[in-house]
């Protein structure tokens, strides 16, 4: 059996990301958490597994594996079942093309609405948030409509696109939840209310076995 480790962030989506992935493919790994509030992705003994001290990273029986996307495929190909990026090419290239499309239209303009939030900054980066959570808006109308007549975002299996927006979807109901939130007029929580398809979807990948290992352990 390979030896795989996941060194992650609690709370990152990308890192969230990786090890939702792991748990879809029912690989055993260690969970290795680095801190970052002491800083630790850029301590020596992480900047010796990856020098860019930046997370994701998964090791594999020695092979260090970074970037969320790159670790995606490298274990779509290291377990194949069940397929994270599809079984013909439209469908793996629909896949990608929402993988790809999570960073500029989801994780990007959620980190600008959820960041001052988190840090008690949202009065002061009002206009900031405005702007970001418009564009958030505008995503979350495009997979309420994506979802409709759909189990998942890109047909009616569990994909690599799920296991990307997922995290992202999530961080945004964390900081739209968060005391002082109501506030700004989000327009984006309760989730069930503003995008019941987004909502239902949600429910579908917390079905996933393994969803509360993979849970960030700081949210809990």
């Amino acid at each position: 059996m390979a030896e795989i480790a996941c060194y992650y962030i609690s709370g990152s989506p990308p890192c969230w990301t990786v090890m939702l992935a792991l748990e879809a493919k029912g690989l055993a790994y260690e969970a290795r958490r680095l801190d970052n509030a002491k800083g630790e992705q850029k301590g020596e003994a992480f900047l010796a597994v990856n020098p860019r001290g930046t997370v994701p990273v998964l090791v594999c029986d020695g092979l260090v594996v970074r970037e969320t996307n790159a670790i995606l495929a490298f274990l779509d190909a290291f377990e194949p079942e069940p397929p994270l990026f599809g079984s013909n090419p439209p469908h793996t290239a629909a896949i990608w093309q929402m993988v790809e499309e999570t960073d500029p239209l989801l994780r990007e303009p959620i980190g600008s609405v959820t960041r001052p939030i988190f840090r008690g900054r949202a009065a002061e980066m009002r206009d900031q948030i405005d702007v970001a959570i418009a564009q958030v808006r505008d995503a979350l109308d495009e997979l309420e409509a994506t979802l409709a007549g759909m189990s998942y975002l890109v047909g009616e299996a569990l994909s690599a696109a799920d296991l990307a927006v997922y995290p992202a979807i999530m961080q945004l109901m964390r900081g739209a939840t968060r005391e002082g939130a109501e506030t700004l007029d989000l327009q984006v929580a309760p989730l069930a209310q503003h995008y019941p398809g987004i909502a239902a979807w949600a429910g579908r990948v917390e079905t996933l076995p393994g969803h509360e290992r993979a849970y960030p352990p700081h949210w809990r």
